[in-house]
């Protein structure tokens, strides 16, 4: 499984090549290795009924090949001391979904099978923090970045620029 920068692809319509890069002819390809990403989302929901910076939600979206109708989302759920973690597969785009404030991109791992559950199981594995009384659903997207970061999903810089535009835009709603 490689790691793809969460520009990859977008940008001048060099699939994510420089000018200097060239596509390697299909002569050189593997022709039975089919090329697949999951691109890491943090989804930021205004809190309610009142919109205050430790009422915000914070959850994770995964997008499967490009196709926002293939998607899980993973979120913590329930209350101190008994959170859990739920999954959520194929929900509405998430700018449709209630009180939706910001989708924020981590990285594009790319992986050679559409059944490549690595990523998801990597977030389902990250420890759930049922001691600590301040711990929410933004410490928990912090924790899962470290995860993932240690489990080389994403670089060092992918988790720090995701994890201070997360908290960039939950600084934004009103402190009380």
């Amino acid at each position: 499984m490689g790691i793809a920068s969460s520009t990859a692809g977008h940008g001048d319509g060099n699939n994510g090549k420089s000018k200097d890069q060239k596509a390697q002819p299909a002569a050189d390809r593997p022709e039975d290795v089919s090329r697949h990403s999951q691109t890491l989302w943090i989804l930021i929901f205004r809190g309610y009924p009142r919109d205050i910076q430790s009422a915000r939600v914070t959850e994770l979206h995964i997008v499967f090949d490009d196709n926002e109708n293939r998607n899980l989302t993973i979120r913590i759920k329930g209350q101190h001391p008994s959170f859990s973690v739920e999954e959520v597969w194929n929900q509405p785009l998430p700018r449709t979904r209630p009180n939706f404030f910001r989708r924020l991109a981590v990285a594009t791992v790319e992986t050679t099978s559409e059944l490549d559950m690595q990523l998801r199981d990597a977030i389902l594995g990250t420890h759930v923090n049922n001691t600590e009384s301040d711990w929410t659903c933004q410490s928990w997207v912090g924790d899962v970045l470290t995860t993932l970061q240690d489990a080389k999903f994403i670089t060092v810089e992918e988790g720090d620029n995701a994890l201070n535009g997360m908290v960039n835009y939950i600084a934004r709603a009103p402190w009380q």
